[in-house]
């Protein structure tokens, strides 16, 4: 019996996991089993060697393999699948599994799967497992919230987006979660007649050629966008399973999946939330943005959205008549501040009067104070500051 590796099986169906269990417990001492729904809070915890991942019908068990990876660098993942589909079995292979099995027919060859797994763990160094997960299916999800009205995340998520993908090789995605009215297509002067609602059809075998199917590429920066429904009656009709499958399944294609989520908590914004790696919180600075904030943790503590080390702050319409600075939102809050924009407003409605998106090109002259300062921010997330202080330093 095998002591020193840790198997874990995650399924969503008992009876499933109960079976794995009684077949491979007289082979390894530690084996746990937890819901796919689980892994997210658990993963990190349990630190596994080896991950058998069993994906239903359902089709969503893939979407988890780029995340096991990224939290537990050395686990080998074995993914079993109930769909046989070549394609499946190719994305399956590039988003990092180490081996796909047809489940059940194949679950005797487990056999030979597992002996190649543990010599892989033994063999192989982290580093390259790192450098696999940054090459594909390393998607960073960011919802960018505010629980106060005209804070102006919309302005703030377009922006960053088009910045993201102008700075750099990385392909980005710009969501918009404002079923009701939009936004993101205002700042960006597109305009598209497909949207999230328009993958119902194929929501159960999501590729990155669905989700093309339905974007609009802003054509300055290239960045796509999957905007929100124009009638009404079709936002109501989008689900927290719409946003649930389309953000895992972007995790896998894109390296930045930015999210303009609208200020109410419904079943919609609370999904997007969950899913997200990274909480950008779009904080006005003056004492009603700050009460609200305090409520907006209050209700997150209430329906069970996590902030710990994923809410961090970007105080936005900074000016030198603010009655907040950021000395005060740092005494205030225990998250990072990581981003202020100033305010330029005029400048900004000019532009958006004239037709034309914040951005047009890499190059820009005269570019207002506020495209700085998301410049920064998009400089951080893409580790160019880092860089550009070592190059100074040698130098």
């Amino acid at each position: 019996m095998i002591s020193d590796i840790k198997l874990l099986i995650v399924s969503e169906e008992p009876a499933i996991a109960t079976d794995l269990q009684e077949r491979l417990k007289s082979s390894f001492a530690q084996i746990t089993s937890i819901y796919a729904s689980e892994v997210r809070r658990e993963i990190s915890r349990i630190q596994p060697d080896i991950v058998l991942l069993h994906e239903g019908k359902d089709g969503l068990g893939m979407q988890l393999i780029p995340y096991i990876r990224k939290e537990v660098a050395k686990a080998e993942i074995i993914y079993l699948t109930e769909l046989k589909d070549s394609i499946r079995v190719r994305d399956a292979s590039r988003a990092g599994a180490f081996d796909v099995l047809f489940f059940p027919d194949e679950i005797n060859a487990l056999n030979d799967v597992l002996p190649r797994a543990m010599k892989s763990i033994q063999t192989k160094e982290v580093k390259n497992k790192e450098e696999t997960i940054f090459n594909w299916g390393r998607g960073q999800v960011i919802a960018v919230y505010s629980g106060k009205g005209g804070s102006g995340k919309s302005l703030v998520a377009s922006t960053l987006a088009q910045t993201l993908q102008l700075e750099s090789s990385s392909s980005v995605l710009l969501v918009d979660l404002n079923l009701q009215y939009g936004g993101v297509e205002t700042f960006l002067n597109i305009e598209g007649n497909r949207n999230l609602y328009h993958l119902t059809p194929v929501l159960h075998e999501l590729n990155d050629n669905h989700i093309r199917s339905v974007t609009v590429v802003e054509p300055n920066s290239l960045v796509e966008v999957l905007a929100s429904p124009a009638d009404i009656e079709i936002g109501e009709q989008v689900t927290e399973d719409h946003v649930e499958r389309v953000l895992r399944a972007a995790r896998l294609y894109y390296d930045f999946i930015i999210i303009d989520l609208p200020t109410e908590m419904t079943n919609i914004v609370y999904t997007a939330l969950e899913e997200a790696d990274k909480i950008m919180y779009i904080l006005t600075p003056d004492a009603v943005a700050m009460r609200t904030l305090n409520r907006v943790l209050s209700l997150f503590q209430t329906v069970g959205v996590d902030p710990t080390e994923r809410l961090e702050i970007m105080l936005n319409k900074v000016n030198r008549d603010s009655e907040i600075r950021s000395k005060e939102v740092k005494e205030r809050f225990n998250f990072p501040l990581i981003g202020e924009f100033r305010e330029d407003s005029k400048k900004i409605e000019q532009i958006i009067n004239r037709g034309k998106a914040i951005r047009t090109s890499k190059n820009e002259r005269n570019n207002s104070s506020f495209v700085k300062d998301i410049q920064k921010l998009a400089h951080m997330m893409l580790g160019k500051d880092k860089k550009n202080k070592k190059s100074k330093s040698v130098s």
